[in-house]
């Protein structure tokens, strides 16, 4: 039983190379594949990871189905051009970060999301990071968006009828001479 198990093993990891080369050899559609998983299992091969647009998934799916021994493809791909609309409606759509529009763009490269513009608090940038992260398919954000620092907290003032202390006396200058040349 073992024995099966190895080989078929043997034959997934056989079959996802075969897919893997497929993709680097097709010339219609460059497909990074460092961004994509694959998994095989009884001729079934499950894609998943980031590509760029609609065409790169669509792509993707039908060169590995023509692939030696694959029977079928399941395609989990996220579209990255998706995943911006998907944060930008997350953003619009939460309390924290609606009023953050139209400052905050948002931007996308294989599942890392970029936050850039100009928002009104830094309250608001965390939000709009913390937003972002919890897409489905998000794999990292970068959150570039620029915010005021909070206003620094006064010094205190002074007490009525309390005299300030007397601000020290500054020192004499010094009894030495310089040479005169």
């Amino acid at each position: 039983m073992a024995e099966a198990l190895t080989k078929q093993s043997e034959q997934d990891q056989e079959l996802v190379r075969a897919a893997s080369d497929a993709l680097i050899a097709y010339p219609g559609v460059r497909v990074w594949t460092d961004a994509l998983d694959m998994q095989a299992q009884n001729g079934i091969i499950a894609i998943g990871g980031h590509v760029r647009t609609h065409a790169e998934k669509q792509v993707t799916e039908d060169v590995i189905i023509q692939a030696k021994g694959v029977k079928d493809v399941i395609n989990k791909l996220y579209v990255d051009t998706d995943l911006e609309l998907v944060v930008g409606q997350a953003l619009g759509n939460d309390a924290r970060t609606r009023g953050g529009f139209p400052g905050i763009l948002v931007g996308s490269a294989f599942g890392e999301i970029y936050l850039k513009g100009r928002v009104p608090s830094q309250d608001m940038k965390k939000a709009a990071g913390e937003i972002a992260a919890k897409i489905d398919g998000v794999r990292n954000v970068v959150n570039a968006l620029e915010a005021p620092e909070p206003p620094k907290p006064a010094a205190p003032a002074a007490k009525p009828g309390v005299k300030p202390a007397p601000k020290p006396a500054p020192k004499p200058a010094s009894d030495e001479e310089t040479p005169e040349e």
